[in-house]
């Protein structure tokens, strides 16, 4: 997934939902958008379902936006598989 469809799907979910726009972490967005990419560089058997549960970590736990980092994980997952 490239930065601009996070941030896509990120600003779609604020418009629908609300919250506050904007990225906190700039460093912890790329780290997260990178796990699955690492996952697949490690481990090049990891099934579909394994590197969307990495976009969904990765950005659920690292908290790359001021608001709604649970909702952009479950929606990168969604989008992902």
């Amino acid at each position: 997934m490239r930065r601009r469809d996070c941030d896509a799907i990120h600003r779609d979910q604020l418009r629908q939902h609300g919250g506050v726009p904007g990225v906190r972490d700039e460093n912890a967005l790329e780290s997260a958008l990178a796990r699955p990419r690492n996952k697949w560089a490690y481990d090049p058997d990891a099934d579909l379902a394994a590197l969307a549960a990495a976009y969904g970590y990765g950005l659920a736990t690292n908290h790359g936006y001021n608001d709604g980092n649970k909702r952009i994980a479950f929606m990168a997952m969604y989008v992902f598989s």
